[in-house]
């Protein structure tokens, strides 16, 4: 009997855990550096979600993975959904640059496509490994003139162990927040924007 005891014992501890799924919230607010617009004029915001994992779409929700042992079982997902997080945050830096004023002119057209958005960390029994990428493709478009441009951000961390909840999402918004402020930092950006 004692040694089927430490046998099982063995058994479990050699395993490891399935890591339990986590939900995080996203930031849907952000403050961008003020600025003047050229022209009064409102923006029709769109976010195409473009992610493809392992040549399927991912769920409108999903983030990555935790890692660890059966990583397709330790999904780290968000509250809401990325698009309309991503909607909203764009929205609301737009109305922080002076958009959403009535005005004659056709309104200017943004589009945030997502290419990458993703949380990873290492499968196996010892999680120590994570990483936080985002790749985004902005594309204003001001009446027959267009300007796309890609931005990006990739941030790799170790880890003594699986990160908790609250890591995971101080983090995931950390990286988010960084590449909001480079975007809307980048003078390209703000010249298609008409904003000085």
């Amino acid at each position: 009997m004692r040694k089927l005891v430490v046998c099982a014992a063995l058994t479990l501890s050699l395993s490891g855990c399935v890591l339990a799924p986590q939900v995080i919230q996203l930031n849907q607010e952000a403050t961008v550096t003020a600025g003047q617009l050229s022209l009064s004029r409102d923006a029709l915001v769109r976010v195409v979600d473009d992610r493809m994992v392992d040549g399927r779409q991912p769920e409108p929700n999903e983030l990555g993975s935790r890692g660890g042992r059966l990583a397709e079982n330790s999904p780290l997902n968000s509250e809401n959904s990325l698009k309309d997080v991503l909607t909203t945050r764009m929205q609301n830096s737009l109305t922080q640059l002076g958009f959403g004023a009535a005005s004659p002119l056709e309104p200017l057209k943004l589009q945030l496509s997502v290419k990458e958005f993703s949380y990873g960390c290492n499968d196996g029994m010892m999680v120590n490994d994570c990483s936080v990428r985002m790749r985004f493709e902005l594309t204003v478009i001001d009446g027959a003139t267009t300007f796309t441009k890609p931005y990006g951000a990739n941030e790799s961390r170790r880890v003594a162990t699986a990160p908790v909840k609250e890591y995971n999402e101080k983090w995931v918004n950390e990286v988010l927040d960084r590449l909001w402020q480079y975007m809307f930092n980048d003078d390209e950006l703000r010249a298609a924007l008409g904003v000085q």
